[in-house]
């Protein structure tokens, strides 16, 4: 890879300012009655843009670099990070749902707002949006941690309709653990005072690894 992650600032800058457009342009193509002339010329533009990348050599991350991420340690009320083009919390992917991430104690608070091109039934949210959100935010526990792991299962319990372009926050923390096991628990409200729930989620996640502050192995 040329341009591995945090080499050089002003590369990664640019890769999440076309994160940002590039997810303006979603919403907008979704949610605005535009004339067929400008489908049409924004479908050229694209396809063009789309071969120009395409040219170019493929990315590929290094696992090594994902482990070592889990050393990184957050202190209560640090803004936690990912690889930027991460789904869901990453602000260099046209996929991302302008999601911060903090410590609170235990708990990652993740804050976010579905935008228009998530729109399942008028006016809400996908459901399978919320669930990537919930995968998401989750994620950032092993963070807390310390713990390298996959989603083997998650559960979702939609409570009530999720809004569009509405502040909303996830807390998520561990439940408990079992052996390799990691047992998840998370709930979404809207970002306000005494907000009713939305949606709660169980995840299962299975460790294949874990930092050790002692040993300072993997």
């Amino acid at each position: 890879m040329k341009h591995p992650e945090g080499d050089d600032p002003a590369y990664d800058a640019a890769r999440v300012e076309l994160g940002r457009t590039a997810r303006r342009l979603n919403h907008a193509i979704v949610a605005r009655d535009v004339e067929i002339e400008q489908l049409r010329d924004a479908t050229e533009t694209m396809t063009r843009l789309a071969e120009d990348f395409e040219r170019s050599d493929r990315r590929e991350r290094s696992f090594s670099n994902f482990k070592d991420s889990k050393r990184i340690a957050f202190v209560d009320g640090d803004q936690m990070t990912s690889h930027i083009c991460r789904p869901g919390s990453g602000p260099g992917s046209p996929h991302g749902l302008e999601m911060t991430v903090t410590r609170a104690g235990d708990v990652a608070e993740a804050r976010f707002v579905i935008g228009d091109s998530y729109e399942g039934a008028p006016g809400r949210s996908h459901g399978g949006i919320v669930a990537l959100a919930f995968d998401d935010a989750m994620g950032f526990v092993l963070s807390i941690i310390h713990t390298v792991a996959y989603t083997g299962e998650i559960t979702v319990r939609y409570k009530a309709p999720t809004p569009l372009n509405t502040p909303l926050v996830i807390r998520a923390r561990l439940d408990r653990r079992d052996g390799r096991k990691l047992h998840l628990v998370a709930e979404m409200v809207e970002d306000r005072p005494d907000a009713p729930l939305i949606a709660t989620s169980h995840a299962l996640f299975i460790a294949i690894e874990s930092y050790d502050p002692v040993s300072d192995t993997l």
